[in-house]
């Protein structure tokens, strides 16, 4: 009996040493002058790291499970724009689809884009306030929305003026 604890303990800890496996499988080919091409020029890498960060967010919270088919990677549909704004030490990262890449059709959820608000670490801090990829009236609303914001007027039948009456007649005098 203690063998076989001793045996199943020693593959419990055995498992945990695995090896990493890259994920690329194959063999690097090094581009010259004549068949590289400049997808993103030298940036700062805190841009870099925060575009990363966005992009995470994106695939983490993606609502629709067919969003990626097709792309070898969710990274493969998607583009970035990493831009400075009024908050010193962020990043705004806006996402957008491209999934012609991918195969299919480019725009597979109507005026779909993300803006998120990153530190140079890749920490998402904020999500701009509207998903354009939902209709206002399927947006998600907070209490605080439903507390400070009056409930719609509801509609009342439109009813005519009021007429006035015509002037009452004088009787003859007797």
């Amino acid at each position: 009996m203690r063998k076989a604890l001793m045996l199943s303990g020693l593959i419990a800890l055995a498992g945990g040493c695995v090896r990493y496996k890259p994920s690329w499988q194959g063999e690097v080919q090094w581009p010259d002058e004549r068949s590289s091409s400049t997808v993103l020029s030298f940036t700062e890498a805190g841009a870099a790291v925060a575009a990363a960060g966005a992009l995470r967010e994106v695939v983490r919270t993606n609502p629709h499970p067919q969003l990626f088919q097709g792309c070898a990677s969710p990274e493969q549909g998607l583009d970035v724009a990493v831009f400075k704004g009024p908050t010193v030490g962020l990043y705004y990262v806006a996402v957008e689809q491209r999934f012609s890449r991918c195969g299919g059709p480019n725009g597979r959820v109507l005026d779909w884009w993300q803006v998120y608000a990153v530190t140079p670490q890749g920490e998402v801090v904020a999500k701009a306030p509207r998903t354009p990829d939902a209709p206002m009236e399927v947006q998600p609303s907070t209490e605080e929305d439903s507390i400070s914001s009056p409930a719609p007027p509801t509609e009342e039948p439109i009813s005519s003026p009021p007429r006035e009456a015509p002037p009452a007649e004088k009787a003859p005098s007797e």
